[in-house]
């Protein structure tokens, strides 16, 4: 029976014997040549074996355990096998028995295998706390999961959960005092002035940073120029000078957050609350130009790109028929004249002879098809849909995109006038030819060498410069203005045209950490990614690790079987489908059949949730029936259809328009973290949600966070490629326990920028299209640089492209010779070791996002030789990850089953947000504004299920029913058919109406499946 602490701290993340041993964590349970040397000095059996068992007790736990009847039957048996013991139950029971023994071994394995007692090690774990929080701010639960992780890896026993909770608060609350310090020290007391007068709010006003932080919407030069008048307005407040390069982007994007979300009010000092302002403000000047860049981004590719895009297919839908008839009519008629002309060869002679033909015969074959002029204006019907050719597909939606010259004549002068951008020399004609576009055209007339026309690609030239003109050298200044506008949008994707002082705009290549910041903190840095300074430390363990699991992989590969496909590639096994049990279905029969309302209203009472939301200065809302217009609010915003559609007209003052609209207001970031703490505590009062995976999402207002710290899968894997705002959500959909990340490559990448803290995700819902590479070996630089920054990239394998195996040496594998062809260049890797830790450690730092580091290390499309040297990184993982998938059928289970699980988080989002199965709608503006509530909608829908399952669960036990507690934690807590999500809300909580359905009469003991296991029937 586990105490109440030690509860705790399996909750807590704690390595714990009670869910049994992983897969991956037995080959640490091994006895090693050395550990059977010392055993068998021991003298009698029991004596080996308890010893044996001590030796690999610590590997595991972080501690000796001196209880025997607490160890493991598996284990015990496990390292009995490796003893040759016949009965090694029996045995640990005889060793258990002997105490004195037992602590005596304790203490000598201690000393022999190099433990450490807790304030031995204190002192340096300590050390390396601060590296890990001296570039980046790390929550309570992932610091601690770390620390776990640390100390095991340096052999030093675990302290108790208080211990570690109370270096986590000290060191995390040191390392934000000396941020806030190092920020306050920046400015002078005039700028101190202007601080305190954005925190003031004034009466029925919110404060002016408050005022500030409301970002831009839209696609429109409208849009763009009141997004470019915000980040002028943010700049003249005169903190440009200020210099914060010095103090981590991720810091400074910790502290902008809380001041951008009204959460400054909780810093404790006033001095905390204004350097939590200035960091707003930096964070400001460059995000507000990151929006602006934004909307400019999404005006040229809608209004000038996809839009004309549209017009063209349409017109050229409507023209198809005509289209058709006179292709296949053009077509046919040119192979009867080419047969007609072609050379004849006698058959007899062999001899070649021309035909006879003429002018006459070509005439009559071509009327025996179509009169001649029908035939002519076939060709000419044809010519008006076909591009040129000297033209290129792209011309009949460059022609339709001139329509929008208007528009282009208004953008132009706003992009020239402010002087925005700056080059690399890829960019340097593009912005040339941008910045001379207002004197063109504002002139009547300009001839070619008024312009740049080597800019002119494809079907540009032929727009721009004709093919008859009256003045042959004269050009169409419209064609040419939008080319230039069109080109110049091209080298801004690429970067090589730059906003100077933006984040996501800016240059690749200047955001790495400048020389003076990279050389007094790359041992800090490196220290935190636990990466060593030479390549060769790291390519050994590399090599160790590569080989120990080839060797063991190759060791247990069976006789016959292909295992490697003809284009070279491993054969992987089918993934498992998952399994439905009858105690599952038996819970779907038993489920209350429910509204969504009923849902939101159950758990806000079940939880006094209406407690957490408050007006914006932080008091209670003084009306009735609160529960439910906060219910209202949640599913109206939650499920995508507005607060109109959950108003009332029967009179209902709770439901009125003018009353959501006002508790509305209190749907802020910190209101709905406090509401979702409320579940996270209702659920952990439930038993047999405490070791369930599925655990319910804490939620601050764009994305989700788990809150369960234990060691499982972290990014949700959607595996499409298709990123909509539903599938960016799911994919930050988990905050990081033990590091690992899950889903395709895009995914992932997409996955990295949120952990990287670095920026949310694009406001259209769109990759940026600049970030293009070859599919496999951008999956290779994904894999390495997911692992360099200290996450293991565990892919499934429907989400891997490229299954090939690499070796590191000349290491011969029997069973896997034909798999392991392929070499790693390690002479690379060394050779761009420092330039990839510089790159690594500018994401870590937060100063370079994922998807500009694939700029930095790609060029149109292929990788540079730093790129090729990180993807030879990534094979290494890739590699190791590969055999386990193959090798490991519960490494391969567990994957699976996640990337399931995240799946059906997801489709019960997208039912709660829309309604629907099938694919999401397109994005409309404003919908990451709901996001927030479809998190608690869906966190809501988790509570009610676990709830009442556990009911379920105790009525079953009642009844007879054989559930164990490790059967009652597969449950699916995310299914929700019980639960109607569609047609008129009704908001009124009947809670003696929900109940339990009794589920339909038990089949006639005849027909019943008597032994199936977890029904009365198989007891």
């Amino acid at each position: 029976m586990e105490s109440t602490e030690e509860e705790n701290e399996q909750l807590a993340g704690y390595p714990s014997f009670v869910d049994g041993i992983p897969e991956s964590d037995w080959p640490r349970l091994y006895l090693s040549e050395g550990d059977l040397q010392r055993v068998r000095k021991k003298r009698d059996p029991h004596t080996q074996l308890g010893y044996a068992v001590q030796i690999v007790v610590p590997r595991f736990l972080g501690r000796f355990r001196t209880d025997m009847s607490r160890i493991p039957k598996d284990l015990v048996e496990h390292i009995g096998g490796q003893l040759g013991l016949a009965d090694p139950l029996v045995e640990i029971q005889r060793y258990g028995e002997h105490s004195d023994t037992v602590r005596a071994h304790a203490r000598e394995i201690k000393r022999e295998d190099g433990w450490m007692s807790f304030d031995e090690g204190r002192r340096r774990l300590e050390e390396q706390m601060q590296h890990w929080l001296e570039n980046a701010p790390i929550g309570p639960k992932a610091l601690r999961a770390r620390m776990l992780g640390w100390l095991l890896e340096q052999r030093i026993l675990l302290p108790a959960l208080s211990t570690l909770d109370a270096l986590v608060r000290e060191h995390r609350n040191t390392a934000e005092d000396r941020i806030i310090a190092t920020l306050y020290r920046k400015v002078t007391p005039a700028q101190i002035r202007v601080i305190d007068q954005l925190m003031e709010a004034r009466e029925g006003r919110p404060s002016q940073l408050s005022q500030m932080r409301v970002r831009i919407n839209g696609d429109t030069v409208p849009s763009l120029e009141k997004a470019l008048k915000r980040a002028e307005d943010i700049a003249s407040l005169g903190f440009a000078d200020v210099d914060a390069s010095d103090v981590p982007e991720r810091w400074l994007a910790a502290l902008a957050d809380r001041a951008m979300t009204e959460r400054v009010t909780r810093l404790k000092t006033q001095t905390a609350k204004r350097a939590a302002v200035l960091a707003a403000i930096k964070r400001l000047e460059k995000s507000a130009l990151d929006d602006a860049m934004d909307i400019l981004d999404k005006l040229i590719t809608g209004k000038f790109i996809n839009k004309p895009k549209r017009w063209a297919e349409k017109e050229l839908l409507r023209a198809y028929p005509e289209f058709a008839a006179n292709g296949a009519l053009v077509a046919e008629v040119l192979l009867a004249v080419l047969k007609s002309v072609a050379e004849q060869v006698d058959t007899e002679t062999g001899e070649i002879n021309d035909p006879h033909t003429d002018t006459t015969s070509i005439r009559a074959l071509l009327e025996t098809f179509a009169d001649r002029q029908v035939l002519a204006n076939a060709a000419e019907s044809l010519l008006t849909y076909l591009p040129a050719r000297d033209s290129d597909t792209d011309e009949a939606r460059r022609t339709k995109a001139l329509e929008q010259y208007p528009v282009l004549r208004k953008l132009v002068p706003l992009l020239v006038g402010r002087r925005l951008f700056k080059e690399n020399p890829p960019g340097r004609r593009a912005l040339a030819a941008l910045y001379t576009l207002p004197r063109l055209m504002e002139a009547d007339h300009a001839g070619d060498g008024d312009i740049d026309t080597e800019l002119l690609k494809g079907s540009w030239r032929r727009l721009v410069l004709g093919t008859q003109r009256p003045e042959p050298r004269s050009v169409n200044l419209q064609a040419y203005a939008m080319c230039v506008v069109e080109t110049f949008h091209q080298r801004l994707c690429e970067r090589a045209i730059y906003a100077e002082g933006s984040s996501r705009w800016a240059n690749p290549k200047a955001a790495l950490l400048p020389p003076e910041t990279w050389a007094p903190k790359r041992l800090s840095l490196l220290a935190g990614l636990s990466l060593p300074v030479d390549a060769a430390t790291y390519l050994a363990r590399a090599r160790e690790e590569l080989h120990a699991t080839f060797a063991r992989v190759d060791s247990r590969v069976p006789e016959g079987p292909q295992l490697i496909s003809p284009n070279g590639q491993l054969v992987m096994p089918k993934a498992s489908a998952p399994h439905t049990s009858e105690l599952s279905r038996k819970v779907d029969e038993m489920l209350p059949s429910v509204e969504l309302p009923e849902v939101v209203l159950y758990v806000l009472n079940h939880t006094g949730g209406t407690t957490a939301f408050t007006t914006a200065r932080g008091e209670p809302f003084a009306y009735t029936e609160l529960d439910l217009s906060v219910a209202a609010v949640m599913v109206g915003h939650g499920c995508n259809v507005g607060l109109a559609a959950v108003t009332s007209d029967q009179g209902k003052d709770a439901l009125t328009p003018e009353r959501l609209e006002l508790v509305s207001r209190g749907f802020r970031p910190e209101t709905m973290e406090g509401f979702n703490k409320l579940m996270v505590g209702a659920e952990d009062s439930i038993p047999f949600t405490r070791h369930n995976e599925q655990r319910l999402a804490s939620v601050d207002g764009v994305r989700f966070t788990i809150s369960n710290p234990q060691p499982h899968l972290a990014i949700a894997p959607q595996g499409s490629t298709e990123i909509s705002w539903m599938t960016v959500l799911t994919e930050q959909a988990m905050q990081l326990s033990r590091r690992m990340v899950s889903g395709r490559a895009s995914a992932a990448l997409e996955a990295l920028s949120v952990l990287a803290a670095h920026r949310p995700p694009s406001r259209s819902g769109t990759r940026s299209p600049a970030i293009v590479a070859e599919a496999g070996t951008h999956e290779d630089i994904v894999f390495g640089l997911l692992t360099l920054c200290g996450y293991a990239y565990q892919p499934t394998t429907d989400q891997i492209a490229d299954h090939r195996l690499w070796r590191i040496d000349s290491t011969i594998y029997p069973h896997l010779r034909d798999a392991t062809r392929r070499s790693i260049n390690v002479d690379l890797i060394s050779e761009y070791w420092d330039d990839i830790l510089h790159l690594i450690a500018s994401i870590h730092h937060g100063a370079v996002s994922p998807d500009d580091a694939l700029r930095i290390l790609t060029h149109h499309g292929k990788p540079n030789q730093m790129g090729v040297a990180l993807a030879a990184v990534g094979r290494i993982w890739k590699t190791r990850h590969l055999l386990n998938l193959y090798d490991s059928p519960d490494y391969r289970r567990g994957v699976e089953a996640q990337s399931r699980l995240h799946q059906a988080r997801h489709k019960l989002a997208k039912r709660i947000c829309h309604g629907i199965d099938g694919p999401y709608p397109e994005y409309q503006p404003g919908m990451e504004n709901n996001l927030g509530p479809l998190g608690l909608v869906l966190n809501a829908v988790v509570l009610f299920n676990t709830i009442w399952i556990q009911k379920i669960v105790e009525k079953l036990r009642a009844q007879g029913w054989d559930i164990p507690d490790s059967e009652a934690r597969q449950l699916d807590l995310l299914r929700f058919g019980h639960i109607n999500m569609r047609g008129r809300f009704h908001f009124e909580l009947h809670a003696e109406g929900i109940a339990i359905r009794e589920p339909e009469p038990e089949p006639v003991l005849g027909e019943a499946i008597a032994d199936g296991p977890g029904h009365p029937g198989g007891r």
